[in-house]
């Protein structure tokens, strides 16, 4: 029954009841645009982020100078498809400077194979550029996150109060009836 109903019979508890599954609907309702905002926010700093950091990055060929070595367990590549991973010792020379590291190469490369190498703004080996969907990826599962834990709080209100508020029917509920029972064979006349 709706909260406002006019009815002497309808309880406190039973309009407040009413009261708190109205204003959960509405809040389910506002967290919808207010997921969206935080995940467009999440996706924006994400991809200014993702932008930022592939701006800084170089790729130069490296030469492999020792022998690969497989390592650690076997990784999904972006395709799904598992793979040994495999790292060797590469060098490599840019601006007038060299360097060598390990780095992960593929599962057939050989000693002097030229393989690609990235390099930060500070010279060091570092990882791939990004790709510019991992920020949608981002700003979905922010989105979707902020949506969940907003409808998973109006419902745990909800069920709380419904909880509570039938607790307190039942404690009342015993007392009045404690009041009128009587043990049989003993009248309170």
């Amino acid at each position: 029954m709706q909260p406002w109903n006019p009815s002497p019979l309808m309880r406190v508890s039973d309009r407040v009841e009413g009261f708190v599954r109205i204003l959960a609907v509405l809040v389910l309702l506002i967290a919808v645009p207010t997921a969206a905002a935080a995940g467009t926010a999440a996706y924006s700093s994400a991809s200014e982020r993702i932008h930022t950091e592939n701006a800084t990055k170089i790729v130069v060929t490296g030469t492999i100078i020792g022998t690969p070595a497989r390592v650690a367990a076997p990784i999904a590549d972006r395709n799904g498809t598992v793979r040994d991973q495999f790292e060797a010792q590469v060098s490599w020379t840019h601006d007038g400077k060299s360097g060598t590291a390990t780095v992960g190469v593929s599962d057939g490369a050989e000693p002097g194979q030229p393989v690609p190498v990235w390099l930060g703004p500070d010279g060091t080996p570092t990882t791939p550029p990004e790709r510019s969907s991992a920020a949608a990826v981002h700003g979905i599962g922010v989105g979707i996150a902020v949506l969940l834990e907003i409808w998973c709080g109006a419902a745990a209100v909800v069920w709380s109060t419904a909880w509570a508020l039938n607790h307190r029917r039942h404690l009342r509920l015993d007392r009045e009836w404690r009041q009128f029972s009587h043990p049989t064979g003993q009248d309170s006349l």
